[in-house]
């Protein structure tokens, strides 16, 4: 089976997928034969990748959507099953990140909203797309986490504990969808050189360099290194992977530096 048809036919919604590793996502799996919603806050990023996508060959509806409103996220599902009449898989992968500050600095407020946008919304949209998945050929979620959430995260607390809310949730809801049909995996990046990473940064130089090679392989792991990951995931060949909290992070994890603290000399170069 060629790549361009692992995933031919399917039915695919993408959350956060207007730039970075969601684009990304979006990009091969339309390359792969699946039909696209994709959704994020901006509807011009989307626009653009959209096109991308149709220049290729491809198709793919856009639904503007910010996953921190309730609301928003219930008319997605909405619209999602309007525009594709069913949804087979959904990578979840809609984020926010936050400023890196010690945590008697960060406000309680901060921390709300990173929970409601990074942990609220997509539980939400999994809940309601979850029944009529059930039972369909191929029927799989992809949260993308983030090797943030295995360990301590200094100076972003937010965002590492909403990414250790989302491994959870990973695991328990493969093993509550499993019987239904219904695979969940998740993908954990290391540090991604994407227009959140480099707005958490602010223009540190010397933090962005330092992240750069912190890993055993060197060099910035890019976006589109997450698309493969996610297209085995979501295909026929990990049939019997559920469960699975899948590392892409350059080997940073097994040297133990999950929490990568930024060294204090570099924070305020």
């Amino acid at each position: 089976m060629s790549q361009a048809s692992v995933l031919a036919g399917k039915k695919i919604l993408i959350t956060g997928a207007g730039r970075g590793i969601g684009a990304a996502i979006a990009r091969g799996f339309s390359q792969a034969g699946a039909d696209l919603v994709l959704a994020a806050r901006s509807e011009t990023e989307l626009s653009t990748v959209a096109a991308e996508i149709a220049a290729a060959g491809g198709q793919a509806h856009i639904v503007p959507t910010d996953m921190g409103d309730l609301t928003q996220v219930a008319a997605l599902a909405a619209k999602s099953l309007e525009l594709l009449g069913a949804i087979d898989i959904i990578v979840s992968n809609a984020a926010m990140s936050g400023a890196f500050m010690p945590f008697l600095d960060q406000s309680h407020e901060a921390w709300e909203t990173t929970m409601r946008v990074n942990v609220g919304g997509p539980m939400a949209l999994l809940k309601a797309l979850i029944p009529q998945m059930a039972g369909r050929l191929g029927a799989n979620i992809i949260i993308v986490s983030s090797i943030r959430g295995t360990g301590g995260t200094p100076y972003n607390y937010p965002y590492g504990s909403s990414k250790a809310a989302l491994n959870q949730l990973t695991q328990t809801l493969a093993v509550e969808l499993g019987p239904m049909g219904i695979r969940v995996n998740a993908i954990l990046p290391g540090p991604v050189d994407t227009a959140m990473t480099q707005a958490a940064l602010n223009g540190n130089q010397a933090l962005y360099d330092h992240f750069a090679d912190i890993a055993p392989v060197p060099g910035w792991t890019m976006p589109e290194d997450m698309a493969g990951p996610a297209l085995f995931l979501a295909s026929d060949a990990a049939r019997k992977v559920n469960g699975h909290l899948l590392i892409v992070d350059g080997g940073l994890k097994a040297i133990n530096q999950d929490a990568f603290p930024p060294p204090v000399e570099l924070m305020n170069a």
